[in-house]
């Protein structure tokens, strides 16, 4: 197969995310000129572009003008819409397309998506008014969550309605459009499962990890499957491998899974390209999504992935640089990322440690006792 892209081409990388720098080495291993796309005039990227462009996501001018430049593009961040990369598909190759990006941004369509691909995902109703509301209570029960049809950021606001009392307080929502009422399922597990599909249909899944969240959003997140069903695996690999099987879609998507205490798996969302999550399959595995994501789009065929070792992977926030700075020096077998922003918030992600072990709960508790774990974050 001939390569979409060789040393010395052009690739476009969009979105200011702290993915985007790893997808901007790989390209560099690679020989790629880089040229970036952010919203953001202080974009912390532009110092890795050959060319950096700065504009809104509606900006048809800008895009077009990053478009024309690169010969390939790629999206990082899922804020761009889908009508936006029909746009910049005039210009340029746009690999991952919008099939999924449209499916993503519209829970409503989400949800309707799974429905037919007959997955579980957590029972909803769609709801316009205080009206439907109460129906859908009656269906669904407490708690629920009310959340905007129309997903806008990764962080837009949710409703928690406790009790019908809460509805009429939810209500005055409604000016900004129709809203998706879900039931909160208690989960007993979250886990995720990457994949990657290649131009010629082919896909290639990363072992499932398990996520466990905690203060301020901070993840820890493991390879290790030994308390994980052989089923509950298999069934979360078919049902990956089905949903990219019916997109239109190239590169590196994410599904992520809620397993609950009475067996119960459901799809509770879908990343449409690379994440943080995939840090730890830069020790773990053979390859990593970001490296796989770029053969994809590149019109290469993707690599049979291999498991080496398991590995746990710790994110941190500002506030906790200083004592990572202290674990750095304590612990020469760790691996530290930093991202390269400057975060505002003591609480903002600033980066992540990986930690290989043979023994998940020797590695936990060093972790714990590093101050970083799930029962000391909060602490430190």
């Amino acid at each position: 197969m001939t390569a979409v892209l060789k040393p010395g081409d052009t690739i476009g990388i969009l979105g200011d995310e702290f993915s985007s720098t790893q997808l901007i080495n790989c390209a560099r291993d690679a020989g790629l000129r880089i040229v970036t796309y952010s919203t953001k005039s202080n974009s912390q990227i532009r110092r890795q572009a050959d060319v950096a462009l700065v504009g809104g996501w509606d900006d048809r001018d800008q895009l077009r003008r990053f478009g024309e430049a690169c010969q390939v593009v790629t999206y990082v961040s899922d804020e761009l819409s889908a009508a936006m990369v029909d746009y910049l598909r005039q210009f340029t190759i746009v690999p991952q397309g919008n099939d999924l990006l449209s499916i993503v941004q519209d829970r409503g369509l989400q949800h309707a998506f799974f429905d037919q691909l007959n997955v579980n995902s957590v029972p909803y109703e769609t709801v316009v008014d205080e009206h439907d509301m109460q129906v859908a209570a009656a269906s669904l029960g407490f708690p629920a969550v009310l959340k905007p049809i129309v997903r806008m950021t990764r962080t837009d606001p949710f409703f928690i309605l406790h009790q019908s009392s809460d509805i009429q307080l939810a209500s005055q929502y409604f000016q900004a459009g129709s809203f998706v009422m879900e039931s909160v399922v208690p989960f007993q597990q979250s886990l995720a499962v990457i994949a990657t599909k290649d131009q010629q249909g082919e896909i290639q899944q990363f072992p499932p990890v398990v996520i466990k969240t905690f203060a301020q959003g901070q993840r820890t997140i493991y390879t290790v499957m030994d308390d994980v069903e052989a089923e509950l695996v298999a069934e979360m690999q078919r049902i990956t491998k089905e949903i990219g099987q019916h997109v239109d879609y190239v590169g590196t998507y994410e599904i992520n899974f809620g397993y609950t205490a009475t067996g119960t798996l459901y799809v509770c969302g879908v990343e449409t390209t690379v994440s943080n999550t995939g840090y730890l399959f830069d020790l773990a595995m053979n390859i990593n999504e970001y490296r796989q994501h770029l053969r994809a789009i590149s019109g290469l065929p993707i690599s049979p992935v291999k498991k080496y070792r398991d590995v746990i992977m710790q994110t941190f926030t500002r506030r906790q640089v200083p004592l990572v700075l202290e674990l750095r020096e304590q612990h020469p077998d760790w691996q530290f990322i930093f991202s390269y922003r400057q975060a505002a918030l003591s609480n903002s992600y600033s980066g992540c440690l990986l930690i290989q072990t043979a023994d998940l709960q020797q590695a936990m508790a060093e972790l714990e006792a590093s101050g970083l774990g799930p029962q000391t974050a909060g602490k430190n």
